[in-house]
């Protein structure tokens, strides 16, 4: 009895899972036809050394990702040289602007010194130059009063003779004033 149970019930059980999945034998089931598809494909893969091709795909793009980044850590280093480079050059640049305007300084306050003596320079010559001017004026008007003096002297001393000399005695007389005050003006 106890066989006969238990077969009963594995025929209960056979039962319960024919009716659970609709099916009477697995082969039915398509989801044992699905588990069938993968494994195929999964052996196929495995047999046409797909695996090993996406391995070596894969090794490549590491490898070209590797080149990439030593290239890019290259990059980086020479940027950073640049860089440095460019700081010490722009660190020498303002010490050399800096020398530069000290110098200008240096050199705004000589020339400062040195216009300061030549304005003074020339001013003494330009007054020199305008005294001599000035005394040559005087010389000269002094020059032109006396001729103009003499003239009028000439003149009066003329109007004078005549009125109380000769004719003959006055044309003497005239001449040899007139060539005294030439010897005089020369």
């Amino acid at each position: 009895m106890a066989d006969q149970h238990q077969h009963v019930e594995q025929v209960v059980d056979n039962g319960h899972e024919a009716a659970a999945h609709g099916y009477d034998h697995l082969y039915q089931d398509p989801a044992f036809w699905v588990a069938m598809a993968i494994i195929t494909f999964f052996l196929l893969l495995i047999w046409k050394k797909i695996p090993a091709m996406i391995g070596k795909m894969l090794d490549s793009k590491v490898s070209e990702i590797a080149a990439q980044l030593d290239n890019a850590q290259t990059l980086r280093e020479e940027a950073s040289a640049l860089l440095a480079k460019y700081q010490r050059d722009q660190r020498d640049a303002e010490k050399v602007a800096a020398d530069m305007i000290t110098h200008a300084e240096a050199e705004v306050k000589l020339l400062a010194g040195e216009a300061k003596v030549n304005v003074k320079q020339m001013i003494e010559r330009r007054t020199k130059l305008a005294e001599q001017k000035i005394a040559q004026a005087e010389v000269n008007a002094v020059k032109e009063i006396q001729q103009v003096a003499v003239q009028a002297a000439s003149a009066a001393a003329r109007e004078l003779i005549s009125v109380n000399m000769k004719k003959a005695d006055h044309s003497a007389l005239i001449k040899s004033a007139i060539d005294k005050l030439d010897n005089q003006l020369h």
